[in-house]
């Protein structure tokens, strides 16, 4: 049976972030390459001047592995494996349409959208052609741009239109060929584009109509929600704490809007009590916007108001982005759970033995927060 390739199938595994992006943005990879690349406009492009206007301004370009043909059957992979059990590979025409939907609050802000893969041009134009896409595509064949930005790639046997070298989802903003912004992995894929606004909207309030991060209490409509962002973040709603396992699901939390939008989560324990409040998941769909600062100065707010003498969390070892931005909200490393991942992947065997920057997933970080002096968020 033929699977409809603009709607995403259950059950698809959700990517890990394995810190193959992390460099993007930093250092020699701060801007983009001078390499030329095939439009489907019909013109060669040069990434880092912006020829015939591309990407000379503001952009946001998309990465995607690559789009079937009509009527021609996907291959297996090199090791037998089907396309759909690949982690991240389900989902290019979904995360198109979905820039697709919005492209006219893209283009009212400015931002041009480009989508890029290694399938050649001809395989791009006839895929954005058939799905009436508003916006180019940029074809690396060649792997010019993937070799000289270091891409995250994966490989498989393609039945045509580019090499096997496939480019893993992710997501660049672009300003004056500057690396503003990047989201990788992307999950789902449809709905890429949503996070980009999310961040763009938190980014500019004054131009989406001075909207702001708002926190309120975890309510019972938000009960789906809230399972879909643990899946999304922890595979599970089940969350390993210090040998401790916690039903994330039902505890009290917070939630951040931004307008309508629900774009952050945290999951804490019931301070009423305890002593101590640990926050047991922190995430959020708005990256640079304060999201996830406001969650914790909402919690640590809830903490000292129910007398509680600290808040406290863990995370694993690998975790260094989210252990630099925990300190930088005043919060202390307290303590150090060596091996407590090994212990705790003997009850839930999912959890990746390699994390985040090629590190093993192996201990438990523990940071604090205390109440009981005049110390206070950033």
């Amino acid at each position: 049976m033929q699977h409809d390739p603009t709607q995403l199938p259950v059950n698809l595994p959700i990517p890990m972030d394995d810190g193959a992006a992390d460099h993007l943005g930093r250092g020699q990879f701060s801007r983009l390459p001078s390499v030329s690349m095939a439009c489907t406009d019909g013109l060669d492009v040069d990434l880092a001047r912006g020829d015939s206007g591309t990407v000379a301004g503001c952009s946001l370009l998309f990465f995607y592995p690559r789009t079937g043909v009509p009527g021609q059957p996907l291959n297996r992979g090199f090791g037998g494996e089907d396309w759909d059990e690949i982690p991240g590979a389900r989902g290019c025409t979904p995360q198109s349409c979905g820039f697709r939907d919005v492209f006219e609050e893209f283009e009212k802000r400015g931002i041009q959208i480009l989508g890029v893969s290694t399938n050649t041009r001809e395989h791009q134009l006839a895929f954005k052609l058939r799905m009436k896409m508003p916006f180019e595509f940029l074809s690396d064949s060649d792997l010019n741009l993937t070799r000289a930005l270091r891409l995250p790639t994966f490989e498989f046997p393609v039945e045509s239109g580019g090499p096997t070298t496939l480019l893993r989802r992710m997501a660049m903003y672009v300003e004056q060929g500057r690396i503003v912004k990047v989201w990788y992995p992307v999950f789902p894929p449809d709905k890429n584009a949503e996070m980009v606004l999310h961040w763009l909207r938190a980014r500019s309030p004054e131009s989406a109509g001075a909207q702001t991060v708002s926190i309120r209490c975890i309510e019972a409509r938000d009960l789906t929600w809230v399972r879909e962002e643990l899946v999304r973040n922890w595979h599970a709603t089940q969350i390993s704490s210090r040998g401790n396992w916690f039903d994330a699901d039902r505890l009290p939390g917070f939630i951040a809007e931004l307008g309508a939008e629900r774009v952050g989560l945290l999951t804490h324990t019931n301070v009423e009590t305890r002593e101590a409040c640990e926050v047991v998941t922190v995430s959020s769909r708005a990256e640079g916007a304060g999201v996830g600062t406001r969650l914790l100065e909402a919690c640590v707010g809830a903490a000292r108001e129910a007398g509680c003498s600290r808040a406290f969390l863990t995370t694993t070892n690998d975790n260094l982005r989210a252990i630099g931005f925990y300190q930088r909200c005043g919060w202390s490393i307290a303590a150090v759970y060596p091996k407590a991942m090994d212990i705790a992947r003997r009850v839930q065997p999912s959890i990746p033995i390699m994390g985040m920057n090629q590190i093993p997933v192996r201990d438990e970080i523990e940071l604090e927060f205390v109440l009981d002096d005049a110390s206070t968020l950033d």
